[in-house]
């Protein structure tokens, strides 16, 4: 055993020598492997003064495959040291590449209830997902079917670094009797220690069904079902990876409030058919989850609205929209579009809409199925596979919309503030012959009003996924990991030997904000320790008009504070990071006239990797006691921007050419009292970098 230990570090040692972390794209202070494809945080905890972070990793590649745990270890969450494959599939008691091992938690038994190790030393147990691949026999006769997920546990005595399986398991076979058709969609669980019923707890996700089963145990081998939760406020594509705990409000314990944190996949805010992460606000007694009454959402329609189209008319043709393909002669169906199913998902056909002049900042509509984005490279040709609904001004794509790939109708939303008084019109395509080949679109209404909230949104960035939280901390300490990257093109960004990062670290409270408990991020303070002790430059101006200012600095990886004080004549103010000062450029900034943050990433860099990369990303973010706070975070390959006191996040990848290292200043309108400070961040992996 210490020799294949030894065998172990030794090629892990090799593998990080030979990585200089200075590659194109590779971030300086968010973590990547040394090399292969990552995905989701697992069994994030915090034992006897290190944190752990397994995840999602890939041991012979850089696309997702061989789902094992990868490890790594810090001191301060900046710094981390990776460590050999905590889980490894082609290891498994099961069978090599038998089980995978999804996503899970860890926890640590110090009252020995699990009698697992010696009996004398605290375990560590993992909880995770067996993903089964073939039909098979388990060593002690449990019989599994190909695709069935359950869940299984593994413990160590070696403070994490090395793992047994439970030889019994999985110890949660299959879904409850009732739910027995879902074992093929069955995961992701995160269990904690619920000291007043003094028993663990398990939240566990039935994905397709929105719904999250909640379990109980003592000895983290016997679990009962006793209760579930959802479906509830966002309900697009499959919820994973859940997670509970509590946290007080405002510092209050005696008001403490438990959070849900709730993963989709598709269905995220960026709606672009993305991933995205949802929580909710409530309170736990230890086997039940309730949400509070103003956590809840109706999904209602928007308010003040001129109906543009509500397909009330017998046929296309007499709603004044010109049909093509097989939509001619056709009519909708149940105030929808649907696709004509004659020919089931191989129906193709557009709707274009009369002109209209733009008069409201919003366009809203309802949209359901498909997810097959508009691509620019490939719009009017034969080789065109959307299924959208796009505003086409002068002869092009402005803003476009993909369904998610699922049955429920949702409203989506485009700002078109900037746009009024410009002539346009509205078209749905549906070109996709192939499954999720169609597309589902109710009415459609302009609108000076946002949406009202359909969910309380973690973060509105495309590249936030995933999240998982410490164990093992203080009461009531919460930090959360996440995903930066998103499924609908995780596997095709252009970054090598490696594929994947993960978010800074976030500090998590919640506060009373506009009279209910809201989410607060903030980064860890410990990134301070990264940064440098001196302003890499400050400025403040006391009245800035319509302009761009191209700021005396520069870099790559940046901690960047904006703030300014709104006023009648304002309209946006922001910023444009890596800029080459033409045509390149992330412009993050805040838009008077809609109360919002906005990360746009269109001119960012190398896109050509996936049609749904390009974007524009909102976030609500109202003046507080007349003033709006940006606070940025850029790497080389992404940034995190956090609004107010935290309460609004938008993190978003983006992939510059190496000389883009510019910052400049832009506001429309006149801004009063603009602030900004800017940091210089240093490489987490030990080396020097130029900024």
């Amino acid at each position: 055993m210490l020799l294949e230990l030894s065998l172990l570090f030794a090629a892990l040692l090799a593998t990080v020598s030979a990585t200089s972390y200075t590659e194109a794209y590779r971030p300086q202070y968010h973590f990547t492997p040394a090399k292969n494809w990552m995905n989701d945080p697992n069994g994030l905890i915090y034992h006897k003064g290190k944190y752990h972070m397994y995840f999602q990793y890939n041991p012979t590649g850089d696309i997702w495959g061989n789902i094992s745990w990868g490890h790594a270890v810090s001191d301060d969450l900046m710094r981390w040291k990776e460590l050999p494959v905590a889980l490894n599939a082609f290891n498994s008691p099961a069978g090599s590449l038998n089980e995978l091992y999804y996503s899970g938690s860890a926890v640590s038994d110090d009252a020995l209830t699990s009698g697992l190790g010696n009996g004398k030393r605290s375990p560590l147990v993992a909880v995770f997902t067996s993903h089964y691949t073939s039909d098979i026999t388990l060593p002690r006769n449990k019989s599994v079917r190909a695709g069935q997920e359950s869940q299984s546990i593994a413990f160590s005595t070696d403070n994490g670094l090395t793992w047994t399986e439970y030889p019994d398991n999985p110890v949660i076979l299959e879904p409850p009797s009732q739910y027995a058709d879902q074992y093929l969609n069955f995961r992701d669980p995160f269990v904690f220690w619920y000291g007043p019923g003094r028993h663990w707890a398990m939240v566990v996700s039935l994905p397709n069904l929105h719904k999250l089963l909640i379990y109980t145990s003592k000895n983290l081998r016997d679990w009962k079902h006793v209760s579930e939760f959802g479906p509830v406020n966002a309900v697009g594509g499959q919820w994973e990876c859940p997670s509970l705990f509590p946290l007080p409000i405002d510092g209050n314990k005696s008001r403490t409030k438990w959070v849900m944190v709730i993963g989709l996949n598709p269905g995220g805010p960026a709606h672009a058919g993305g991933s995205g992460t949802q929580y909710v606000v409530g309170n736990f007694d230890g086997t039940t989850f309730t949400a509070d009454a103003d956590n809840v959402y109706d999904a209602a329609a928007p308010k003040d609205t001129v109906l543009f189209e509500d397909w009330s008319e017998g046929s296309f043709a007499e709603s004044s929209w010109k049909p093509t393909d097989d939509f001619v002669g056709q009519q909708p169906s149940n105030g929808q579009v649907l696709t004509l199913w004659q020919k089931g998902d191989q129906t193709v056909g557009s709707l274009i809409s009369k002109n209209f002049t733009v008069s409201k900042k919003y366009i809203a509509f309802k949209i359901g199925c498909c997810n097959n984005p508009y691509n620019p490279a490939t719009y009017g040709t034969i080789k065109d596979q959307q299924t959208a609904i796009n505003l086409i001004m002068d002869g092009h794509v402005v803003r476009s919309t993909s369904g998610v790939n699922g049955g429920d109708m949702i409203w989506a939303s485009w700002n078109v503030a900037s746009l009024v008084g410009k002539t346009a019109h509205i078209e749905l395509v549906d070109r996709a012959t192939g499954g999720w080949g169609h597309l589902d679109v109710g009415e459609i209404v302009f609108t000076d009003k946002s949406l009202s909230p359909q969910a309380n949104w973690v973060d509105y960035g495309p590249d936030y996924y995933a999240a998982a939280t410490y164990n093992g901390l203080s009461n009531y300490e919460r930090v959360a990991v996440a995903w930066m990257n998103d499924w609908a093109y995780a596997v095709d960004i252009p970054t090598s030997p490696w594929r994947s990062a993960m978010t800074i670290p976030r500090i998590l409270t919640l506060e009373n904000v506009d009279g209910r408990a809201r989410l607060i991020q903030k980064p860890h303070r410990n990134l301070q320790a990264l940064e440098s002790k001196s302003m890499l430059y400050k400025n403040h101006w006391h009245l800035l008009s319509t302009r761009n200012l191209t700021l005396p600095v520069s870099g790559k990886a940046l901690d960047i504070t904006l703030a300014f004080s709104p006023g009648a004549e304002s309209k946006i103010l922001g910023l444009n990071v890596r800029t080459d000062g033409k045509t390149q450029g992330t412009i993050i900034g805040y838009d008077v006239s809609t109360n919002q943050m906005f990360v746009n990433r269109e001119a960012s860099g190398d896109s050509s990797f996936s049609t749904s990369f390009s974007g524009i990303y909102y976030a609500p973010l109202p003046v507080r006691n007349g003033k709006v706070e940006l606070r940025i975070l850029l790497d080389w390959s992404s940034v995190e921007v956090f609004g107010g006191r935290g309460e609004e996040a938008i993190t978003a990848q983006i992939f510059p050419s190496e000389p883009s290292t510019g910052v400049s200043l832009f506001s429309v309108g006149i801004v009063k009292d603009v602030n900004i400070e800017v940091r210089s961040v240093s490489s987490s992996w030990g080396h020097r970098i130029s900024n």
